[in-house]
């Protein structure tokens, strides 16, 4: 879609003097003069917003051309920023001035296309997306796709078709490339998400709830699959190594984006010119633990230059090459659950960097780069570990230079990280490990002004595993706006203001073995949507305390795992009113459903991990004692306790 390509190109333009006033010093008419003539008739851009009829072939061939050329001038501005980074006094203002020289020509050349731009005669009806209302939820007979959505809905057909793609690695992925559109008093990751939500309402986007617990997964509803890869190859969006025996696997010289599936022999030799952006990988089995796809991997890299995403999720390597911190434009790097075991010293080069994931990677040393510091446009910063469980150490002092920084979870707090924590007034999210009460008192007087902050993980040093006591969290007062929290280890008592969280909307209690009943508090949580009690609370029973009439109101989600409960004796009739999943994980001495829970009518899935084996024989359909408990719920799974021990001992042996 053009009008995508010209607004976030301008939109690109205004943000790079802004943030990089020095670099451009002296060129800031030469850019302007570009944004003025691509401006002077954005109008035009908005009314061909659906489809090109094929016969208007000089308009597609105008599109194409000026598409061409917005790449261009985003190549020539980027090659620049590399060329100048290490250039000084006569070098530097020679280069300043060749590039003036080249700005000028390209506004020439852009404001020589906009004089061809075809006009109203020729009946262009719009290039861009376009559903019907039989395809959609939408009333309208027709519905255009805004720019802002098209690009959306297309980079969600970026991922395979079965695979299941969180809302905030999307959001992290949207911002980064630059393709969302900017809203007074709201942040880009804010606005991506109204867009992801607008695309579930039309129902472009379709919400996978695996498991209670999960975070909600969305897939692109396979009917518009096809109609979005057609406008994907037509403008060059993505191409795709190895996706298939049969594909030809040539990138076109106008591919902003590759993906690589399979095998890391499928990283292409030859870009054919292509200027590409991003890296996906996805599927990828061994080979870059190896030396030939480590090999491919540096190579290919040495000839992306201007890379703004590296996306290795999923992808097995145990280090990075050094090139990476030759990719100074790189905005998004995660190598998420790669077994990655160090990060390079370059990586301090990435100044632009908004987003660095490197969560689930057990053997990664502890201790992060003294680079990370340099990162200043890093807005999440994403670690946890997968064994040994503990916080990464940010070196030295500085953490509190990282003003954009939006989240940073998995980290270690002590050492004055605590203390530098309350700098961070732009923070939503924060995890915490290895939490001491040492540091309690200095990290919740850094807490409390975070005013933004949404979400937030406590967690003591083995938390989960040793079954270490949290601090003492009395003297805590909760931020006013957080929607999310995660307490992991023992609690002593619920503290007293858990009942004060209006705004809570997902809560987990791990390890925490209280002696009283959380829910006779949580329960009156007005807005609670999701909450895990995951070894929580210590007792062998429980009744109809554990949710009276109307309690726990929006609750939609519940999960219980106990290995001491034994009965769930009665749900009080009104109870969990709009509960839509039950999750019993591992409740191994749990002999019966509660009476009552057949009046839970709005029940759409039971999980039971593992199910007794007599428990089995209560629930079946043809003739079980307990069946009329949940004969009304659609989905239900479970693993009996044989099973379980049958799978235990095959692996075993």
């Amino acid at each position: 879609m053009i009008e995508s390509s010209v607004k976030f190109f301008l939109q690109r333009l205004t943000n790079l003097l802004l943030q990089n006033p020095e670099i451009f010093l002296g060129l800031q008419d030469q850019i302007i003069n570009i944004k003025s003539i691509l401006s002077e008739k954005i109008w035009y851009f908005e009314e061909i917003n659906i489809r090109i009829e094929k016969e208007c072939r000089v308009a597609l061939a105008w599109i194409q051309e000026l598409r061409v050329s917005i790449h261009s001038i985003d190549d020539c501005i980027d090659e620049f920023i590399v060329q100048v980074k290490n250039r000084n006094g006569s070098d530097r203002n020679s280069l300043i001035d060749e590039f003036k020289i080249r700005l000028e020509q390209i506004g020439s050349r852009i404001g020589e296309i906009m004089n061809r731009m075809p006009g109203n005669t020729e009946r262009v009806s719009m290039e861009g997306m376009a559903f019907s209302s039989s395809m959609t939820s939408n009333s309208d007979s027709n519905y255009v796709l805004p720019y802002y959505l098209h690009s959306c809905l297309m980079y969600c057909c970026v991922f395979p078709e079965s695979y299941q793609i969180t809302k905030g690695r999307l959001v992290r992925l949207l911002v980064s490339e630059g393709l969302v559109q900017e809203k007074i008093g709201e942040t880009m990751e804010d606005v991506a998400k109204e867009n992801i939500e607008s695309l579930i309402n039309l129902g472009l986007l379709v919400l996978v709830e695996s498991k209670s617990d999960e975070r909600p997964r969305f897939q692109v509803d396979p009917q518009f699959r096809v109609l979005v890869h057609r406008k994907m190859e037509e403008e060059g969006f993505i191409a795709s190594c190895g996706i298939s025996v049969e594909s030809n696997d040539v990138i076109g010289s106008n591919v902003r984006r590759v993906s690589i599936h399979v095998d890391a022999m499928n990283i292409p030799n030859d870009l054919n010119g292509a200027r590409v952006r991003s890296i996906f990988m996805f599927g990828i089995e061994g080979r870059l633990t190896e030396e030939a796809g480590f090999d491919r991997l540096r190579e290919f890299l040495l000839g992306v230059k201007l890379l703004r995403v590296l996306d290795l999720e999923d992808v097995k390597l145990r280090t990075l090459p050094d090139e990476v911190g030759d990719l100074i434009h790189l905005s998004y790097l995660s190598v998420k659950n790669s077994d990655i075991e160090e990060l390079p010293a370059s990586i301090g080069n990435l100044r632009n960097l908004q987003t660095l994931d490197i969560r689930w990677n057990g053997k990664l040393v502890k201790t992060l780069p003294v680079g990370i510091l340099n990162l200043i446009q890093l807005r999440h910063l994403k670690m946890l570990k997968n064994s040994g469980v503990c916080g990464m150490v940010v070196p030295g002092e500085g953490i509190g230079k990282l003003k954009n920084l939006q989240a940073v979870t998995g980290l270690y707090a002590g050492e004055g990280v605590a203390g530098e924590l309350g700098c961070l007034s732009q923070l939503r999210r924060l995890g915490v490990m290895d939490f001491t009460e040492d540091i309690a008192s200095e990290l919740f007087v850094s807490i409390a002004k975070m005013e933004n902050l949404l979400s937030l993980s406590l967690e003591p040093k083995h938390g989960n595993i040793n079954g270490d006591m949290l601090p003492p969290l009395e003297p805590f007062t909760p931020p006013p706006l957080l929607q999310k929290l995660r307490l992991e280890g023992q609690l002593g008592t619920i503290p007293n203001w858990f009942g004060s969280m209006q705004n809570l909307m997902k809560l987990r209690l791990g390890f925490t073995h209280l002696t009283e009943n959380p829910t006779q508090v949580l329960q009156f949580l007005p807005n609670l949507r999701r909450l895990s009690l995951w070894q929580a609370y210590d007792a062998k029973q429980i009744g109809k305390e554990f949710c009276v009439a109307g309690g726990f109101p929006k609750l939609e989600f519940l999960t219980i795992a106990s290995h001491v409960l034994e009965e769930w004796s009665e749900l009080e009739e009104g109870a969990l009113p709009s509960l839509k999943c039950l999750h019993l994980h591992s409740c191994l001495k749990l002999r019966k459903l509660p009476e009552g829970l057949q009046n839970v009518t709005t029940l759409q899935r039971l999980n039971l991990y593992p199910l007794l084996d007599d428990h089995e024989e209560r629930l079946r359909p043809d003739g079980g004692a307990e069946n009329y408990k949940i004969k009304h719920i659609p989905v239900i799974s479970f693993i009996t306790t044989s099973r379980v021990n049958s799978l235990v001992s095959r692996d075993s042996s």
